[in-house]
């Protein structure tokens, strides 16, 4: 997009439009300056930081693309295209939000208290051999770290997998509308960021926002609160249930510390893990229900899951 175009996106005031730029990387951090050319930075005015302090020296090294939230005097930055808006979060997602509207293509998105990271990890090793995945790196499961990592989807990607979290109420909203998954993936739920909410129930009803719109959602049944929440909110026809549990739409049969016999629509099929902890085999269950739901056969699934670490 070009930087004209964002005062439409942002709904932002157009400061200064020096030459109408194609915005290519985007830019919080002022030590991390990579490709100066179609750089756009989002000075925010934090507790602790003020992004504006940066703007002068920036500008000096090379940026020329500037969303500000405080006044700016556009005469000491020559050549400078900025447009102030109230928030520059909320306009790095409505930018975020409008590039991901580009693409028609399958998106993964995963949430819960733990686990996030390593399933997102897993998931695109294993689907690599046949997608071009994009992802977030690292954990960039934030407010801001979402929007980064959704940035980053091209015509060259055929599939999504993004992790969104949260650490109080109202805030999934935001990530929802950024990464607008079509397959969600529920981890788990457990005591990480109780205190920004009033209840187990509100963080997991607050967590659930992400899946909004999801075609498909998976979860592992053998959670029985969340399980219930899920269930109560969402029809069964865009549920896909596995674990223990007798009812769960994939059936889970221990067998060995490693060793699973797995009932999937009336068949049976064998899976060997290489580990026994129950925190990486309930991560890799995500990973094994997301690849049946993308209509994957039992043979790759076996022998890639042999290889995870």
């Amino acid at each position: 997009m070009t930087f004209s175009e964002l005062e439409h996106i942002c709904k932002g005031r157009l400061i200064s439009l020096a030459s109408d730029e194609e915005i290519q990387y985007l830019l919080l951090d002022s030590r991390k300056i990579g490709i100066v050319k179609g750089s756009l930075f989002f000075a925010i005015a934090g507790d602790r930081n003020d992004g504006h302090g940066f703007i002068e020296n920036l500008h000096r090294k090379g940026i020329r693309n500037f969303v500000v939230e405080k006044e700016i005097q556009n005469a000491e930055l020559p050549e400078a295209n900025i447009i102030q808006v109230h928030s520059s979060i909320k306009a790095l997602q409505d930018i975020a939000a409008h590039h991901r509207n580009k693409f028609a293509i399958p998106i993964i998105g995963i949430t819960g208290s733990n686990g996030k990271t390593i399933i997102k990890e897993w998931l695109s090793s294993l689907l690599a051999k046949d997608f071009s995945v994009a992802k977030n790196p690292g954990s960039y499961n934030s407010q801001v770290g979402v929007p980064l990592s959704v940035w980053q989807l091209s015509t060259r990607h055929q599939l999504g997998i993004f992790e969104a979290g949260i650490s109080k109420p109202n805030e999934m909203h935001n990530l929802e509308r950024i990464i607008k998954p079509t397959i969600g993936i529920f981890s788990n739920i457990g005591s990480a960021h109780d205190e920004g909410f009033v209840n187990r129930g509100q963080k997991i009803e607050e967590k659930l926002n992400l899946f909004k719109d999801c075609e498909l959602i998976i979860y592992c049944k053998d959670h029985v609160d969340l399980a219930k929440t899920i269930e109560s909110n969402f029809s069964s026809k865009r549920l896909l249930s596995w674990g223990l549990n007798e009812e769960s739409h994939l059936k889970w049969i221990q067998k060995s510390a490693k060793h699973f016999q797995l009932k999937w629509k009336r068949k049976l099929f064998d899976l060997e893990f290489p580990f026994t902890d129950g925190a990486s085999q309930e991560n890799a269950g995500h990973c094994v229900a997301a690849m049946l739901a993308l209509n994957y056969s039992v043979e790759p699934i076996q022998e890639r899951i042999a290889q995870l670490k």
